[in-house]
């Protein structure tokens, strides 16, 4: 058996290059998500690596026993599993099973890639010569395939060939069908009263910048709404959390109370019933970790009428984001806070998974700064994003003003400004 990986930007690229160099018997063994580090006038991105291989063998017999050998190397054995908690949108899933299931999982893994590599060869074939190159493009931006042959769907019968020659023309065609897909946007936070506040917890994994968006909220509410807030504190995990809050809400004049254990949060929330809201900043933990998930949950289960949002960053791979979606599904979310929206290129993943699950989106955060960097979100300007991206790798693209695409918030003025204005 002869093995090697391969890289690309997509899967069905990677095993292309496989098919190329190996053969048609080339077998897919492991794929996974790798991030490569930006070089000289390229930015990092994320790429797809397989693992292939090919049995050089003529004996059936010895091809059979070195093929599952090959098999139990790259696929992980199925282990015991920590209690997790179910996701409001999706059944949980059945646990995996050893021995002949890992091969007829296997087979059908494989012909399904080679399905879709014939599925996309016909559709490039067929497509007229513009959306053949808009599937291209649409590839680059890491939209899913499925989501891609949607889109471009019955378009030709839509616009006029002459229509379909204008990137403008054919960009708002593709976001009105895709933001139909997609739940519409939540809106910015709406306040309780003093006596019946809203508590608003933010839930996500470790990086996604949790902690710079309560203190981004905090300012927006304390110093422009000039709301009564508080904040609290359970990432005490992480050395400086606590203390960088604490800096805000001083700046603030607003309380800031560290929990330590699931029943302090309860005490701290009955405490400040007197605010419109309150604001609770959760430590990051990771999707894989059952056991802080679980220390998670019991956080959250003693909070009375949750409004609970998940923190995710724009750049997170699907399969990836799927499983933070799932995991972090403690209670039933009430929408997706989209983080560091400008660390990254590549948005078709994240608008595939915003219509996927059906979560709504509340807010977008743009850099580090507090509180200019954060805007309500707008399904539209996502969408204008990755298709942006899209139109830069069409034939002769026409240039586009980033700034006509993505309008400057005016929701948000200088942090320093409010505080001194305070």
């Amino acid at each position: 058996m002869k093995v090697k990986q391969y890289r690309a930007v997509t899967l069905q690229e990677a095993f292309a290059q496989a098919q190329a160099e190996m053969g048609e018997d080339a077998v897919l063994l492991h794929q996974k998500d790798v991030l490569q580090p930006a070089q000289l006038g390229q930015r990092a991105r994320t790429l797809v690596e397989i693992t292939v291989g090919v049995d050089q063998s003529q004996n059936p017999t010895t091809k059979g026993v070195e093929r599952e050998a090959i098999v139990r190397r790259f696929v992980p054995p199925t282990a015991p599993t920590s209690a997790r908690p179910t996701p409001f949108f999706a059944a949980p899933a059945a646990p995996p099973t050893r021995g002949q299931d890992e091969f007829d999982s296997l087979r059908r893994e494989i012909a399904q890639i080679r399905s879709l590599l014939q599925r996309r060869n016909r559709q490039s074939a067929n497509l007229l010569p513009a959306l053949s190159d808009w599937s291209n493009a649409l590839a680059e931006c890491a939209l899913p395939d499925s989501w891609i042959d949607r889109l471009l769907d019955g378009l030709d019968e839509m616009l006029t060939p002459t229509a379909l020659r204008r990137s403008d023309m054919v960009s708002g065609a593709l976001t009105r069908r895709m933001a139909a897909e997609m739940a519409s946007p939540l809106g910015a936070l709406q306040p309780g009263k003093p006596g019946n506040p809203l508590v608003f917890l933010l839930v996500g994994p470790t990086g996604v910048g949790k902690t710079t968006t309560i203190a981004k909220l905090a300012a927006h509410f304390a110093l422009q709404k000039r709301l009564p807030i508080a904040i609290i504190t359970a990432d005490t995990f992480r050395i400086g959390a606590v203390s960088q809050l604490r800096t805000y809400s001083e700046l603030m004049q607003a309380p800031l109370e560290v929990a330590y254990t699931p029943d302090e949060l309860s005490q701290q929330i009955a405490k400040h019933q007197d605010k419109a809201l309150i604001l609770v900043d959760t430590p990051g933990r990771s999707p894989a970790d059952g056991e802080q998930l679980a220390i998670l949950e019991s956080f959250v289960a003693g909070v009375e009428k949750p409004h609970l949002q998940i923190a995710l960053a724009a750049g997170t791979p699907l399969a990836d984001a799927r499983r933070i979606i799932q995991r972090f599904s403690i209670v039933p979310p009430q929408g997706v806070v989209l983080t560091k929206v400008d660390e990254t290129d590549y948005f078709g993943p994240i608008c595939a998974l915003l219509a996927e699950c059906q979560l709504p989106l509340s807010y977008m955060t743009t850099g580090q700064r507090v509180p200019e960097d954060i805007q309500i979100a707008s399904n539209e300007e996502l969408l204008a994003r990755m298709l942006l991206q899209a139109r830069h790798h069409l034939p002769e693209s026409e240039a586009v003003s980033q700034t006509a695409i993505y309008p400057v918030s005016a929701h948000f003025q200088r942090f320093a400004d409010l505080a001194q204005a305070r």
